[in-house]
């Protein structure tokens, strides 16, 4: 077993960046012990990251004595290695002080950044911190399979969601790291008025303290209608907003925890740029900015605005904000729910590399589960990894016949499927149009992605079930729930779950009609 620690101090936006890099190493090395050393406020949060085993904290204000002491601690823990994802003098001093085998560091992409800021050299394309932060998990080994931040939490949403309606709920928070990164808040009190009249949401206002004259909206919105927040946990903020339809707030951490957790989100960028690597990277998020020859005018967005007016704010009007929320704000409440099911040992028997239509047979019991999975209100979506057509043994031509033979069977059968993709790629494999990583293999969240996209799916709602850890891995990439079952490869990959820090299914089944009747069960239990 080895032991990994992961570095990220803070601050609270970059931390929750890191739980996709955190998760890459967790799926690299699964049986690891991987631990987080992160500032003493953000553990509880941290905390949700997949993978995560141990959260260490790490004082706000640490004396160069508290720095030698944390340096002797680690030490003796006996970590074969350190991945320092903050690149700061202390973390560095952390990690040459630790005795590991494999230490990796961050790049920070400091010349770029700065010419950004001095020289106005905008990268068009810029590589996003999550891309610096899996580049050193690829430095110490490990393979990338998301490039999203993404909790979860144990206990599931909140029982207090102070909304019992069916409208949508707005998520609001103005504040920011720094003044000059807030959009006026006068202009927030009047977005908030114009979309409670125009959408008749709910609105959840989030506060960080400093703010003033929010109190004055209950003049305008219902009581029942509205909650305003003050220094909330933030463990408890990320759980309203997993709830809620939309967030819209300034360049801040609010903007990643809503990505996180599956929210979309309409972040205002002001003096700081997409082009410094920190936009908000959810499946339906988007920055909302004008182009102003003076961005960006820091690297932080801490520097004071120079010019008469900060016209990268100034020029951003309610009734632009308004325009965005308009398309977006039923994106999550019309999403569907769906269940991803392997194809080879899950839906049908498992054949090795399948490549003749004659030869698919259903799995026992597959045909009901799907029509109960309908039943239940879930979309039907097949997803398998095709190495078969790297490996050189058959075509995708190959692949499609016998899926639109698994399609005709199942809809004869009245119980259809609504989609099947596939991935034909294989690192290592044969041919060398398909011999490469991807994101589309599972356990990378491409197809549910895909998947998403074509047929309106959120998958924060979802289910993941097959017979390989691959499977279950997937909907840790996802944000989905994961069966196994035991039909397939699945009691020999079940026997692979002992390890104490392995990442688990929410349940083990018999098989594909067992794992649908549970979601059902668990379903009808919450409502």
């Amino acid at each position: 077993m080895e032991r990994i620690l992961v570095i990220r101090l803070g601050a609270i936006g970059d931390v929750i960046l890191a739980s996709a890099p955190v998760l890459n190493l967790k799926l690299s090395f699964p049986y690891a012990e991987i631990s987080l050393l992160t500032r003493h406020h953000i553990a509880g949060l941290a905390e949700n990251m997949a993978g995560i085993d141990n959260v260490l904290p790490f004082p706000l204000k640490a004396s160069p004595l508290d720095l030698f002491r944390m340096g002797e601690y680690l030490d003796s823990a006996g970590y074969d290695m350190v991945v320092d994802l903050h690149g700061n003098l202390r973390s560095y001093f952390l990690t040459r002080y630790i005795a590991a085998g494999v230490k990796v560091r961050y790049k920070k992409r400091r010349l770029e950044r700065i010419q950004a800021v001095k020289l106005k050299k905008i990268n068009p394309a810029p590589p996003h911190s999550i891309d610096l932060y899996n580049d050193a998990v690829k430095a110490a080994g490990g393979k990338i399979f998301l490039r999203r931040p993404l909790l979860r939490f144990q206990e599931g949403p909140p029982t207090d969601f102070p909304f019992n309606n069916s409208r949508p709920t707005l998520v609001v928070a103005p504040g920011a790291s720094f003044p000059v990164k807030k959009w006026a808040e006068e202009n927030y009190m009047s977005l908030i008025c114009e979309a409670f009249r125009q959408f008749d949401c709910n609105i959840i206002l989030a506060l960080t303290g400093n703010e003033k004259g929010f109190d004055k909206l209950s003049e305008n919105i219902p009581a029942d209608r509205l909650l305003i927040m003050k220094n909330s946990e933030l463990i408890h903020l990320a759980e309203l907003i997993a709830r809620s339809d939309l967030v819209v707030c300034n360049d801040s951490a609010v903007s990643h925890l809503g990505s996180s957790v599956g929210t979309p989100v309409i972040a205002i960028f002001g003096p700081t740029h997409p082009t410094l690597g920190f936009k908000p990277r959810g499946l339906h998020d988007v920055v909302v900015e004008v182009d102003e020859p003076c961005r960006p005018c820091s690297l932080h967005g801490r520097k004071p605005c120079y010019r008469e007016k900060q016209y990268c704010f100034t020029r951003i009007g309610v009734d632009d904000v308004l325009e965005v929320i308009t398309g977006r704000i039923g994106i999550k409440s019309k999403s569907r729910k769906a269940v991803f099911i392997d194809r080879d040992g899950t839906l049908i028997k498992e054949k090795g590399f399948l490549d003749r239509p004659e030869e698919v047979k259903p799995e026992d019991g597959s045909i009901e589960a799907v029509r109960l999975a309908r039943q239940a209100g879930y979309k039907v979506i097949v997803l398998s990894n095709q190495s078969g057509v790297a490996r050189g043994y058959f075509s995708e031509q190959a692949v499609r016949v016998v899926n639109e033979r698994i399609l005709d069977i199942f809809r004869e059968a009245r119980a259809p499927l609504d989609d099947i993709l596939y991935c034909p790629h294989y690192p290592g494999g044969d041919m060398p149009a398909y011999n490469r990583e991807c994101y589309c293999r599972k356990p990378a969240p491409g197809m549910i992605e895909e998947a998403a996209a074509r047929h309106n799916i959120n998958p924060f709602l979802s289910y993941t079930i097959g017979d390989k850890l691959s499977d279950v891995h997937l909907a840790y990439t996802s944000g989905a729930r994961a069966l196994l079952v035991e039909t397939g490869y699945g009691r020999s990959e079940a026997k692979r779950l002992q390890g104490q820090f392995t990442l688990k299914p929410e349940k083990v089944v018999q098989n594909l009609l067992e794992g649908v009747k549970y979601i059902a069960e668990t379903q009808n239990a919450s409502v």
